[in-house]
């Protein structure tokens, strides 16, 4: 489930940051209100990282883990001893540290999802609700594969996103030294050349000259913005309204939702491909799906679909309704209804808008190279042309 972060006054009057697990602020709200407690700040605690009491958990470690305990268990040993095996990870204390305390719980007669709920941070809804049908089955092994292909998937498409972006990234990084190069050494030589000229300048190489003198003045302003402009845009996404609003224009703004809809789509279709392959009812794998969205405005549409679902519509009619996937993919939808075959169609689904989405990267990686190489170019080649422009000009200076 989604973590939400508040604050909660005490019956001192100070107040205290908390944070607790709820499918949305609307329930959190609610249950707070039951126990009588007055919260305010509600807010949305998103991370990059599985994270566990400020430590980090790679997810290439815990796909690793993840894979071990499905061998373990398809090789017959019980789930404590596979628990026991697995927290053996000296590469991973964080991950090792929490298998050791979900074993103590298992061992106490919790069950393996129930304990692994208390840590919502590191294990999803999807996995919490695989872990479930596994209970129900006698099956452990078996949804966790499940799960293992579905995080592999996951991690595969964020690196391919990654590399993406290292070319982009370093040209970037490159641009900047090579500037921070000409405003540190070679143009304050040029702007103590042209003081001794006692001469009027061209309006650029002035404006470039000034820049120099004032470079400390100029880095702070321009670094003072940034972080202004960062703060306030952060403070305004951390908001519900605000939040809402940019993830829908993410999904309407059509250089970004080229990118942005396929990646929710094929999470979405993945998700439900590993839950309904597993036994689990749709209305519920609805459910697991909604609350695993980082879109807000996918999610709320999404919420529409499942309440159509609940009150009998078909759930093609209800994705076609709400635009919620391509209109391919809501034929598929209508085909493995028809057939009994959903879970196969929304695999299909999600490999299909991964492979559209790997392609749009490598187009716009394509295009963005020669874009970036081409403005790192003109910058560099105008910034030289400025300065050297009263050399050009020598007899208008020295006149």
């Amino acid at each position: 489930m989604p973590v939400f972060t508040f604050k909660t006054v005490l019956m001192d009057g100070r107040e205290a940051d908390r944070e607790a697990t709820a499918a949305s602020e609307e329930e959190l709200r609610r249950e707070l209100g039951d126990q009588g407690i007055l919260v305010r700040g509600i807010r949305l605690k998103r991370a990059t990282w599985l994270s566990l009491g400020g430590q980090t958990v790679n997810p290439a470690d815990f796909l690793r883990t993840n894979q071990e305990m499905s061998t373990l268990l398809r090789a017959g040993l019980t789930l404590p001893e596979v628990l026991e095996l697995a927290a053996e990870r000296p590469e991973s204390p964080a991950l090792a540290s929490l298998l050791r305390r979900i074993l103590e719980e298992v061992e106490t007669g919790t069950t393996f999802s129930a304990a692994c709920a208390k840590y919502p941070r590191v294990f999803d809804g999807l996995y919490l609700s695989s872990l479930k049908t596994g209970e129900r089955t006698g099956d452990l092994a078996q949804p966790l594969a499940r799960y293992q292909d579905y995080l592999r998937q996951r991690l595969a498409l964020r690196t391919k996103v990654s590399q993406a972006l290292i070319y982009p990234a370093f040209l970037l990084l490159v641009l900047a030294l090579v500037l921070g190069l000409l405003f540190t050494f070679v143009m304050p030589r040029f702007a103590a050349l042209y003081n001794d000229f006692n001469a009027p300048l061209p309006l650029a190489t002035r404006i470039l000259v000034a820049l120099v003198h004032h470079l400390p003045w100029v880095i702070g302003l321009v670094a003072g913005g940034v972080l202004v402009v960062g703060t306030a845009f952060k403070a305004w996404n951390s908001t519900k309204s605000g939040r809402l609003w940019m993830d829908g224009a993410l999904q309407k703004f059509t250089p970004a939702g080229k990118f942005v809809n396929p990646f929710l789509a094929s999470q979405l279709a993945r998700t439900l491909s590993t839950l309904l392959s597993g036994g689990t009812p749709l209305a519920e794998a609805l459910q697991v799906a909604l609350e695993s969205q980082s879109n807000q405005a996918f999610a709320l549409r999404l919420e529409r679909v499942r309440r159509r679902v609940l009150e009998g519509e078909a759930l093609s009619k209800a994705l076609a309704g709400e635009s919620l996937l391509a209109r391919t993919a809501v034929k598929l939808v209508q085909v493995g209804e028809a057939s009994g075959q959903l879970e196969a169609m929304f695999l299909e689904i999600a490999n299909a808008c991964e492979g559209e989405l790997e392609n749009r990267i490598q187009r716009a990686l394509a295009l963005v190279e020669p874009v970036f190489i081409l403005l790192t170019g003109l910058l560099i080649g105008t910034v030289i042309v400025v300065m050297y422009l009263p050399i050009i000009h020598l007899s208008d200076v020295v006149r």
